[in-house]
C-alpha cells in the first residue's frame, strides 16, 4: 500500500475503544462490589456466629453476636479515713435568753443553728453540724454568736476508724464488632488515559557507484642481427621498445523506496480508593450493640 493511499482515520476505526476504555471501568466497578461484599463477610465472620438450619423446618437462623469477657474487681464502698473528734452530740445545758431562730451558734469549733426558741428567746431545739473534726468533748461549753447570750451546751465526740473499699468481682461482656474496625472501602476517583500515536513516513534512496582502473607497463628490447653483404658481413644492433596501456570502468546505480508506519498505543488507569463513612444501618447496629455493654456481678 502506498503511503498516498493510506488513511490513519482508519488505523483508529479499527481500535476497540469500547474494551479499552470500557474494561477499565468494569474492573473499578467490579472492583468496588467486591469491596462491599469483602465487608459483609468480614461481619458476619468476625461479627456473628455462623448461621444454623433448623432441620424439621428448612428455616435459616441468623448466627448471634460475637461477645468477649471481661472480669474486673469494681469498688463498691470507697475507702474512708479514719476520723479522731468526731462529734456525737449536742445537747442544750442552758437555754439562755433573747436568741431568734436561725441564729448560727460555735460551740468549741461545732456549729450550732437554733431550730426554735421560747417566748423570752430560750433555746428549746438546735440542728447541730456533725461533720467536723478535731472536736474536744466538752460539758457545759459556752456558745458565741446568735442575738442572744447564757447558752451552753454539752458535746460528746467518737474516734473512728478506717474503713478499707470494698470490691465486687464484676464481668464485662463486649461485642467483639465494636471493638475492630470495619473495612468500608469506596472507589474515590478512576481516570483513564488512552494515547495513540500513529506515524507514518515515506523513503526512497538512490545509490551510485563509479569504478575507474589504469594500468601502465613499458618494456625495451635489444636485437643484434648479422647480414650478408658480398664478401663480407654486416652487423647492425635494433633496439625495440614496447608501451602498455590498461584501462577498465564500471558503474553501477541502486535504488530503493518504500514506507514506513510506527504505532504506539498507552493505556494508563489510575484508581483513588480512601474509607468510606459507616452506613447509617451498620452505625444503628453498632450503637444497639453499645447499649447492650452492661457490668454484672460475677457468680
Amino acid at each position: 500500500m502506498s503511503l498516498s493511499n493510506y488513511n490513519p482515520g482508519q488505523e483508529l476505526s479499527s481500535i476497540d475503544f469500547a474494551g479499552m476504555i470500557g474494561g477499565p471501568l468494569s474492573a473499578i466497578v467490579d472492583a468496588q462490589s467486591k469491596a462491599a461484599l469483602s465487608t459483609v463477610d468480614f461481619v458476619k465472620s468476625i461479627g456473628f456466629t455462623p448461621d444454623t438450619e433448623d432441620e424439621t423446618t428448612g428455616e435459616i437462623k441468623p448466627g448471634e453476636p460475637v461477645y468477649v469477657s471481661f472480669k474486673y474487681p469494681k469498688m463498691v464502698e470507697p475507702y474512708q479515713p479514719a476520723i479522731k473528734g468526731k462529734p456525737k452530740t449536742v445537747t442544750i445545758n442552758k437555754a439562755g435568753v433573747d436568741y431568734v431562730n436561725g441564729d448560727t451558734l460555735s460551740v468549741n469549733g461545732v456549729s450550732v443553728t437554733v431550730a426554735s426558741v421560747g417566748a423570752s428567746g430560750d433555746i428549746l431545739t438546735i440542728s447541730p453540724n456533725l461533720d467536723a473534726a478535731g472536736i474536744a468533748a466538752a460539758t457545759d461549753a459556752s456558745a458565741t454568736g446568735g442575738s442572744g447570750s447564757g447558752a451552753s451546751f454539752d458535746i460528746t465526740v467518737e474516734d473512728i476508724a478506717s474503713v478499707p473499699a470494698s470490691f465486687e468481682e464484676m464481668q464485662l461482656q463486649v461485642p467483639i464488632i465494636t471493638m475492630m474496625p470495619i473495612p468500608f472501602i469506596r472507589v474515590e476517583e478512576g481516570n483513564i488515559d488512552f494515547n495513540a500515536k500513529i506515524t507514518s513516513m515515506e523513503y526512497k534512496r538512490v545509490g551510485s557507484e563509479f569504478k575507474f582502473n589504469t594500468g601502465f607497463s613499458f618494456s625495451n628490447q635489444n636485437t643484434n642481427k648479422n647480414y650478408a653483404l658480398g664478401p663480407g658481413f654486416l652487423n647492425s644492433n635494433k633496439n625495440t621498445s614496447t608501451v602498455k596501456l590498461n584501462t577498465s570502468i564500471s558503474y553501477q546505480r541502486n535504488t530503493r523506496q518504500g514506507h514506513k508506519i510506527d504505532k504506539t498505543f498507552h493505556l494508563g488507569v489510575k484508581v483513588k480508593v480512601s474509607q468510606d463513612e459507616m452506613p447509617e444501618g451498620m452505625e444503628k447496629l453498632l450503637g444497639i450493640l453499645e447499649d447492650a455493654i452492661v457490668s454484672q456481678p460475677v457468680e
